[in-house]
């Protein structure tokens, strides 16, 4: 039997007037089960998928498209900030009236990191020679750079995007390899480095020519799945660049 419900809330068989109260049914809700009908309720708010927290670009898979923002790996924080921690009894604290312990010997004091890492980029020449023996369209035009000094980026943060800047897409590299000389085979947004609990990865964003890690002569990374690196370990990008993880300095 049909059944609907009335402005006042009864469940009703009739739809002219409600045979429980007699309230005239013309603003009666039907539910979909019934009418079939599968519309999504206008008094309902219709979750909304976020867009990326850092450029406000709308999410289009796992990782956004203009600055490499991982939406599974580092969801958005919540706006609403959380209650604080409430301070620790008095079996906890210190003793009443005493002052509070500072400098390296206090308890609970947080213990120092063991050391901190850095990326050296450079060019790599024997990785251009392999790449421009691999051919391609765009081998042949391809030129070593006469100079290209080291440069040191500390690995700081949650995440570090590797790329060619671009204006025009608001693209803005952490690691930006649009300087001079600027490598071409980069991609505008080419890797991501994350930093999971202190241990870093690589993640390849899709990039035309690939990422290569230790062995260019081997298959590239697999692109949008992070890859552990260690100190020591050197990752190859573009025609001729090479980002060397070390301790730093």
């Amino acid at each position: 039997m049909t059944t609907a419900t009335c402005p006042k809330g009864h469940d009703s068989a009739t739809l002219d007037y409600c045979d429980t109260c007699g309230a005239p049914m013309d603003g009666a809700r039907v539910p979909d089960a019934v009418t079939g009908s599968g519309a999504p309720d206008p008094d309902v708010t219709q979750p909304v998928s976020p867009g990326c927290p850092r450029c406000g670009t709308p999410q289009d898979g796992r990782f956004c498209e203009v600055d490499g923002y991982d939406f599974l790996l580092a969801p958005p924080l919540p706006e609403t900030p959380t209650a604080p921690i409430p301070p620790p009894g008095p079996a906890a604290g210190p003793a009443a009236g005493s002052a509070p312990r500072t400098g390296p010997g206090a308890a609970g004091t947080a213990a120092q990191p063991a050391g901190r890492l850095e990326v050296v980029v450079g060019a790599d020449r024997a990785y251009f020679d392999g790449v421009v023996a691999q051919g391609g369209e765009d081998a042949g035009g391809m030129v070593f750079p006469r100079f290209a000094a080291q440069r040191r980026f500390p690995l700081t943060g949650e995440r570090l995007l590797i790329g060619r800047r671009s204006r025009s897409r608001g693209v803005h590299p952490d690691i930006d390899l649009a300087s001079p000389p600027e490598d071409p085979g980069v991609s505008h947004t080419h890797a991501l480095l994350l930093n999971e609990g202190g241990k870093w990865s690589i993640v390849d964003l899709g990039s035309a020519n690939g990422t290569y890690v230790n062995d260019p002569a081997s298959a590239p990374i697999p692109a949008e799945n992070p890859f552990p690196l260690r100190p020591g370990d050197r990752v190859y990008v573009g025609a001729w660049t090479s980002l060397t993880v070390r301790e730093a300095q």
